[in-house]
């Protein structure tokens, strides 16, 4: 059975499933190159099919991760869905169409609009030599939710998701128990917490559904001010089994009476108060399901999880005894979930990533050959360690392309962490600001030695989803990699699950005594992470790193010798 899983709502993507495996999986953006592409993703199914041999009617069903959002109207009018996310998070439209979505589920009518979203699907899948298929519309928190119970083996598990609004809802509690997924709870899309966050981000200039990390990031440098939080606290709350309806009423400006409070403090205060009420709503959600549960292990989806801090203080509760979050939390994420579901799969940890385009060696030469840069390979991880133990900063495009938003090693630019101060130079010659250090890589023989408290997040820690406390030798060797209140996100590396990068760390840490290396997304600012040969080629010139090392060759800058 093969099932091709589609998402085209924001940060759209496709999913193929065979026999109940995930095989493979990739996001829009990382083909057109526009970031969070939320366009119909034929490229990503192009790809994707291309990439494993499978021929269009060789499809037996096609699972959409989403099933009224987008409406009918903005699938029949795909610039006007465009435009639509582009509009702000103050948008007197945008609020509209979350009140018709949240309302229309409420009503029950919501099955017409899913009837009519699936014949204009139907119509627009016949662009491609498709067959006989079938064709599932499948809601949109549960494909969060599927996509987190199928993705992790606990026999009993409490899933949890927490989403701006998708389908009329904006958080959803399952059970899920025998392979099966059961709702036991959800709430409307008026009350989105989510939606807070993004404004947050909107009203401290970053841009929202894009930049929520950078405010994490910034809440680290300030106290939150008590009067703020409780402000917030007004309208943002988990209150007996239920998040306040912040969202009710149309918004008129970012100076209305609610949010022009914020203008009385500082951008990190206003960070830090925000990022200090989400915790505490969300971590009330949390420890209520597991009350009203019982159940201990649990998994997690939705955008609300990328937020690293929040997902570490869910996994300090008391109560918990294993957390996972989905590596693809967000909407990016629906198209697995969908086909998952679509194939009944049996829940199985995800063991990698690594799902999506793979250069070919020739793809790599011939990228080479068209920049006439040099392609010599003999002695690839010697030669790369030498130039990192000398300071110099290298990008990465080998193997296949992670699937997420996060760089675990195939797509990433690495350095040694010794020295603070490459996070300032490197942003600048990457054009970003960011206010949190770079992640670091570590292998997993080492990394007791360098973080406390792994031991919930276990199966989370290869996917740099959870920040944790780093040990006083961390701090010492790789201050590049901590951030100002004495955490750091991780990825955990498993030798199986990429070989070269982890023999890299082993030769790095003969030479420098210190086996990390920090690991930050392969691009360029405001681009999605490279995806090709040539992708990578591009980005290598104009961030005038020391060094690329794309497949088996690896190429120094000699403009930086």
């Amino acid at each position: 059975m093969i099932i091709l899983g589609i998402a085209d709502n924001h940060d759209s993507g496709a999913a193929l499933v065979i026999d109940g495996k995930l095989v493979g999986a990739i996001n829009q953006e990382r083909i057109d190159r526009v970031k969070n592409s939320g366009v119909f993703p034929w490229g990503a199914i192009d790809q994707l099919l291309k990439e494993h041999n499978v021929a269009y009617r060789d499809v037996n069903r096609v699972a959409i991760g989403t099933a009224f959002t987008p409406s009918a109207l903005l699938r029949q009018k795909p610039s006007s869905h465009q435009a639509a996310k582009i509009s702000g998070q103050f948008s007197v439209l945008l609020h509209g169409y979350m009140v018709y979505q949240s309302l229309l589920r409420r009503s029950g009518f919501h099955t017409v609009e899913i009837d009519a979203c699936k014949k204009i699907l139907s119509k627009r899948l016949k662009e491609r030599p498709f067959e006989h298929f079938d064709l599932q519309l499948w809601d949109h928190h549960q494909s969060h939710a599927e996509a987190a119970y199928r993705t992790q083996e606990k026999g009993e598990v409490l899933v949890l998701t927490l989403d701006a609004m998708g389908d009329g809802l904006s958080a959803t509690a399952w059970k899920g128990r025998n392979g099966e997924l059961h709702k036991v709870w959800d709430q409307s899309g008026l009350a989105s917490i989510n939606l807070f966050y993004s404004r947050i981000t909107e009203v401290l200039g970053f841009t929202p559904l894009r930049h929520e990390g950078k405010v994490t990031g910034l809440a680290a440098y300030a106290e939150a001010p008590k009067d703020l939080v409780e402000h917030f606290a007004k309208e943002i709350a988990f209150i007996d089994g239920r998040f306040k309806r912040f969202n009710y009423k149309i918004p008129a400006h970012k100076n209305d009476s609610f949010w022009k409070k914020c203008q009385d403090y500082s951008k990190e205060e206003v960070a830090s108060a925000a990022q200090a009420i989400l915790e505490s709503a969300v971590l009330d959600f949390v420890q209520y399901w597991i009350e009203q549960t019982g159940l201990r292990d649990l998994a997690v989806a939705g955008g609300i999880f990328a937020n690293v801090k929040l997902n570490q203080k869910i996994a300090n509760l008391s109560d918990l005894e294993s957390l996972w979050v989905l590596p693809h939390m967000g909407d990016g994420g629906l198209a697995v979930g969908a086909a998952l579901a679509a194939a009944d799969a049996t829940p199985t940890q995800l063991p990698h990533v690594y799902l999506g385009f793979e250069p070919s060696r020739d793809d790599d030469f011939k990228a080479l050959k068209r920049n006439n840069l040099p392609r010599q390979n003999t002695s690839v991880i010697a030669r790369i360690a030498k130039c990192l133990s000398n300071g110099g900063v290298i990008a990465r495009c080998s193997g296949a392309m992670e699937w997420g938003p996060r760089a675990l090693g195939n797509r990433s630019i690495l350095a040694i962490p010794s020295d603070a101060s490459i996070n300032d130079s490197l942003n600048k010659r990457l054009q970003r600001t960011e206010f949190m250090p770079f992640a670091p890589i570590v292998r997993d023989c080492d990394a007791e030695r360098y973080f406390i408290g792994l031991d919930i997040i276990k199966e989370s820690t290869p996917f740099m989803t959870v920040c944790v406390d780093c040990t006083e030798e961390f701090k010492q060797k790789a201050p590049a990699a901590v951030h100002v209140d004495g955490t750091a996100r991780p990825q955990i590396l498993r030798e199986a699950d990429n070989p070269e990068l982890y023999k890299l760390l082993g030769a790095v840490g003969k030479k420098t005594g210190t086996p990390i290396l920090i690991n930050t997304s392969f691009n360029m600012h405001e681009e999605p992470i490279v995806c090709t040969a040539d992708d990578a080629v591009r980005a290598f010139l104009a961030s005038g790193l020391e060094g690329l090392w794309l497949g088996e060759y690896f190429v120094e800058n000699q403009a930086n010798n």
